[in-house]
């Protein structure tokens, strides 16, 4: 007679996820579950640790259900032949992700997050300073009750947006696209309030990018007390007045604090056009005007040319977000899975962490190959991490190491 096990019931030897496995081991899986206080007391079907897994695995393979999710986990598991699997139901799966929670995967990510390239990684560094950026981007949630409850929805004047959103911001190493740090909350609260929140990872010797809705007294000159050089956008109703003209046509000039407080920039404005062979394009218009505030006051050590050219990396932040929101969420219409707001956070932790791995797959292909990692499509390291296999997942005993 067939023995019937409800799958998760006892760890099986291999399996063919690699990419989670390459960057989350189960060590690392169970410290994170340790460290969130969400080791179940009782033996279960669905182990915490295989819930984590479980939970990585809705981004690998987001265009299906939880009981495809789940087939894609075992359907390389060896089984004897009088042995067969019962794929767990989706409400036995919705209560075991309930019963692990966010915090884990939150431990998880800041576990894997962080820079990945390296002085010899091209397109790191510039002038010494790795170059990094800041940016947001908002996600619709399941309209549910909780969510309404803790996430508002974008608004017009004629009509409110059909789904709550969350806001996330994100550092990113502009080189590698890879997170350095991540914090969301709901679409009310603004990207200037979670920049305050990120700074504490913003370090020195590093260059930060960032668009026109980001500069203000107080948050410029804290992320510059963090000891980075700042290149930012400024918006068109931003007061600079011209202090002092330099030699190669930029300007010093200042930001307005509280109480008298001030505090030097110098100002880059530039518009771009567009080129043909031979020259600029004489049917073309130009852009609209940039105006780039920045921290690096000297035009030698930092020529205006040069920092007009890195502020388009700022775009990095953005190939990020669509990456995430097309490539690996499945297109932008998309909403996330879950119902509330718990839930929403596991679900945004778990989406970076396998961000992450798949972008560290990625830079290790183009160190392989010896060429930027900017240029290593995500789309195809998506799709090599989904059919990676011959990898180790949780072995037969568990138990808990720290990394």
């Amino acid at each position: 007679m067939a023995r019937d096990h409800v799958v998760g019931n006892g760890y099986p030897e291999r399996i063919r996820l690699g990419v989670l496995t390459r960057t989350f081991s189960a060590e690392l899986v169970d410290f994170a579950i340790e460290e969130a206080g969400a080791r179940e007391r009782a033996v279960r079907s669905l182990p915490a640790r295989l819930v984590v897994y479980f939970t990585l695995a809705m981004w690998l393979f987001t265009s299906v259900g939880y009981g495809g999710v789940l087939r894609e986990l075992v359907e390389h598991w060896p089984l004897g032949r009088s042995e067969r699997w019962r794929v767990a139901s989706t409400g036995s799966l919705t209560k075991a992700r309930a019963r692990l929670g966010a915090s884990a995967l939150r431990v998880l990510f800041d576990r894997v997050r962080g820079v990945q390239g390296t002085a010899a990684t091209p397109g790191v560094f510039w002038r010494g300073l790795r170059v990094t950026s800041l940016d947001g981007t908002v996600f619709d949630v399941p309209d549910s009750a909780a969510n309404a409850a803790a996430y508002s929805r974008p608004a017009t004047k004629n009509r409110r947006g059909p789904y709550p959103q969350v806001r996330l911001l994100a550092l990113v190493e502009c080189g590698t696209l890879a997170v350095i740090g991540a914090i969301f909350d709901s679409l009310a609260v603004g990207e200037r309030t979670l920049a305050k929140r990120l700074l504490p990872l913003v370090e020195r010797g590093t260059l930060l990018l960032a668009d026109r809705g980001f500069p203000s007294f107080g948050l410029f000159t804290a992320a510059a007390a963090q000891g980075a050089e700042l290149l930012w956008r400024a918006g068109a109703s931003f007061t600079l007045p011209v202090d002092q003209v330099l030699a190669d046509g930029t300007y010093l000039s200042h930001l307005n604090g509280p109480r008298g407080a001030r505090v030097t920039v110098r100002v880059i404005e530039y518009t771009v056009h567009a080129t043909c062979e031979g020259g600029p394009d004489p049917t073309a218009t130009s852009s609209e005007l940039f105006c780039l505030i920045t921290t690096l006051l000297d035009p030698e050590a930092a020529p205006a040319e040069e920092l007009a050219e890195l502020y388009a990396r700022r775009w990095t932040s953005e190939t990020t977000y669509r990456s995430i929101k097309v490539e690996q969420r499945g297109g932008r219409t998309a909403t996330l899975r879950s119902n509330s707001p718990a839930m929403v956070e596991q679900e945004l932790w778990a989406m970076l962490c396998v961000y992450q791995a798949v972008r560290d797959l990625a830079t290790d292909s183009a160190a392989d190959a010896g060429i930027p990692p900017a240029r290593i499509s995500f789309k195809h390291t998506l799709h090599a991490a989904q059919r990676t296999i011959g990898a180790d997942f949780p072995p037969s005993t568990p138990g808990r190491q720290d990394p």
